[in-house]
This record gives structure tokens, sequence and C-alpha cells, in this order.
């Protein structure tokens, strides 16, 4: 009742599984290589309010919040966060959550990402992406029913508070979704973008490439490759191979990455080999002709296997 797997369609709307779950399961559903995983509606995150009645308490506290006052609103936001944490799970949230991450073990995915799923992010209207929580190498139920209370209390740092607020979102229809995720222990990561963002070119491709987990890119740490591809001709027009003396792995702090040395024959290295750009070339080009607009694709490398971690429309186009 409270979760759905990857790939089925019946609920694979924004609205009950937020950007991120519902793009991953399209693209399960189309056979493109998504690691296995389900999304906890954004139904058990209205449910988990309202049984424990905090939704009055948070609209009560947002109410006399003035966002240009950033102490004011850093203390409401922490306050509200810590309620969601110490308010336990409903005992029906919480046996759907577990039995679901059994049946994920039982196929190999003990170790997990949990990733936060905004019900109005990734849309072509508005991104929200990077403010709310992801966890990544999380192990154990416990571990992981903690991680799916922090991603629900992210949707009340202050950034999303005011992001919500600027976009005349009211309170009572703010909800969350959150995806549970088989952890992929990528060796090589990164970005691809289907049409160029900066030039706004439709015939040019951008991959961005990293050692490690992609996280990297994303908080700006470390300096990727940078491919850009002709997207008719499949040939690379230019790339910049970056210095990356750092990369991204697992941590000994269950959810958390660290920084360790690049191998000395890898910090100058390119990345990506020719049929590696070719593959997620390929990869690119069927989910932007599946969801009919331009796509923001995180994908990761693990092996001979290439996984895409999730898709969201490019906002800028």
């Amino acid at each position: 009742m409270w979760i759905t797997w990857f790939g089925e369609l019946e609920h694979a709307v924004a609205s009950e599984l937020g950007g991120k779950g519902a793009s991953l399961s399209h693209m399960t559903s189309q056979q493109i290589p998504v690691p296995p995983g389900f999304t906890i509606k954004a139904s058990a995150f209205r449910y988990f309010m309202d049984k424990a009645n905090l939704r009055p308490v948070v609209i009560k506290k947002l109410a006399s919040v003035r966002t240009t006052q950033q102490e004011e609103l850093n203390k409401a936001s922490l306050e509200i966060q810590n309620l969601i944490k110490a308010t336990p799970l409903p005992a029906e949230i919480r046996e759907d959550i577990v039995n679901a991450y059994h049946q994920m073990m039982a196929n190999g995915g003990q170790v997990v990402a949990v990733r936060s799923s905004a019900t109005m992010e990734d849309s072509e209207a508005a991104s929200c992406a990077g403010q709310h929580e992801t966890y990544l190498f999380i192990t154990g139920e416990e571990q992981l029913l903690t991680k799916v209370k922090e991603c629900w209390a992210s949707m009340y740092n202050p950034r999303a508070i005011v992001y919500r607020l600027a976009k005349g979102v009211a309170e009572e229809e703010a909800a969350i979704a959150v995806v549970v995720q088989k952890m992929v222990t990528s060796e090589k990561s990164g970005v691809m973008f289907t049409v160029n963002p900066v030039n706004k070119n439709r015939d040019e491709l951008i991959i961005e490439a990293v050692w490690g987990q992609g996280e990297g890119i994303v908080s700006g740490l470390i300096t990727p490759d940078n491919y850009i591809l002709n997207r008719s001709e499949r040939k690379v027009i230019s790339e910049y191979i970056a210095t990356k003396e750092i990369m991204l792995v697992a941590g000994e702090e269950p959810g958390k990455v660290c920084e360790v040395q690049v191998p000395s024959e890898k910090v100058t290295a390119r990345v990506l080999t020719k049929s590696e750009l070719q593959a997620l070339v390929k990869l690119g080009e069927q989910v932007e002709r599946y969801f009919g607009v331009p796509q923001d694709i995180e994908w990761a490398i693990e092996g001979d296997n290439i996984y895409l971690l999730q898709s969201r429309p490019i906002t800028t186009i």
C-alpha cells in the first residue's frame, strides 16, 4: 500500500512518487538499466504527518517565520525537522518498508541508496534538485527507516522552505516520496545532458565524468572530465581531461562518502573509453525519446555495467 516497485506504472506520477521516483519507474518499464528499487509514496508521508497531527504544528510554526530573517528561519527549520525525526513511524508503513527491503536483500540489494523525491521536483516548470537529502551506502532496516524519516525531515530545511514559498506552494499540498535503490559501487560516474545547456545546441550532448561516486560533481568538489559529442555523427567534438586528485567512496559512517586520493596513474587519465561514451550517448537518446524533452541524467559504471541513477528535464532550455 505504501510502496511501489520501479517499473509499476499504476502510481508512476510525480504527485505520488515525486519526480525522481516516477522517472525511475518509467525508465525501468522501458528496460533502461536502472538499479532496482522501490519508492515510498508521498501518501505515506502525508499519512505520517496526519496521524501524528504534525501538519497543524508545522503550519503554525511557518506562519510566523520571516524568511528574510535567517536565524529565525533556521530555528523553525530545526524544530520542525527534529519533530519529524522524533516521531515514530506508523507500524503499517514500517512493515511495508521493511518487507520491501528484505525482498531487495534476497536479490542482493542489502546496501542501498536512500534518496528524497519531492512531488514538485524535476518538472519542466520547476526543479528543486539538490534541496533534499540523499544517503548512500545504507545497510540494515533500522538505518533505512532512520534515513527515510531524515529524507522526510529535509523537506523543511531552510532552502526548501523558502523555495516553496517563492513558488506559492501551500504547506497543506507539500509532500515528499523516498526512493530506495540498490547501491551502485561506481568506479566511474557522472552526469549527461542530452542537449548542450550552455549554447542550447540540440545536436550536441555533454558528458561529465569522475572516478568513484558522482556526488563530487554535483557539489562542485571535483572538476570532471568534460566530453562534447555531436549527436548526429556520434563523434567527440571536444574533450577536456581534468586533473582529478581526489574521488569519493563509501565512508565509515552510514550514509556518508569520504574523500580518498586517486591512484597516481588515474589522476590525469581520461575516465571514459570511446565505447563507454558511445553507450552513454545511446542511452541518453533513448531516455530523451521516451520522455520527449531534453534530459539531465546521472549515471554510474560498475564493472562492465552502465546504470542510470536518475533523469530529469533540463529546465534551462
